[in-house]
């Protein structure tokens, strides 16, 4: 797909309406698409009215650092999916960087909120909800975490994500998952093994 095609194709989907050329310049001229190179920090702890992002091409991933100098990895996000802290405009608490080469388009708070209330006005949805529930992912990743072993959360992750496992170097995907890298290793070798 093109540039912002992805974008316009996620508002289809979610709104289950063809988009109409008025309502498809409205949503281009609200997000700002912008290109960032591998590593690039698009965001830190401190930082406020942080906008919402959409993943045109790449991989990004949303992390914190504990009082240890620890990264943990909180989320990833890929081409089509939303990413950003829900806290906005309030001051962020998480770094947002790039794993890859990267297109992404940007909209800010307000501006998002305009264009719920247009989208709503136009066809019956609610687009900060429909959103909105993408983060709940987070809420889920936690509970897992907190509940089943490295290797259920292991097994789940390269069962949900079978592009990232490909795309992701290990040491993330280790500290997304809560282990060490060596550990991770043991834990692909044996769940290989199983094979």
């Amino acid at each position: 797909m093109n540039e912002n095609q992805l974008l316009l194709h996620f508002f289809e989907r979610f709104t289950k309406v063809q988009l109409t050329a008025e309502l498809e310049t409205e949503i281009l001229s609200l997000f700002k698409t912008k290109e960032y190179k591998k590593k690039t920090v698009i965001f830190r702890p401190g930082d406020v009215n942080t906008p919402h992002y959409f993943i045109e091409k790449g991989i990004v991933r949303l992390y914190l650092i504990d009082k240890q100098g620890k990264e943990i990895n909180i989320l990833f996000a890929r081409e089509g999916q939303f990413i950003g802290d829900l806290k906005t405009p309030n001051a962020t608490s998480f770094y947002l960087e790039t794993i890859e080469n990267c297109i992404i388009s940007s909209i800010k708070e307000t501006d998002f909120v305009l264009l719920n209330a247009k989208i709503n006005s136009v066809q019956a949805f609610d687009l900060n909800q429909s959103i909105r529930r993408s983060y709940i992912h987070i809420q889920n990743r936690l509970v897992s975490i907190l509940s089943k072993s490295a290797e259920e959360n292991y097994v789940e992750f390269k069962d949900s994500y079978p592009d990232l496992i490909q795309r992701l170097p290990q040491y993330l995907i280790a500290s997304y998952i809560g282990i060490s890298p060596e550990f991770l290793s043991k834990l692909i070798a044996k769940t290989t093994k199983g094979l």
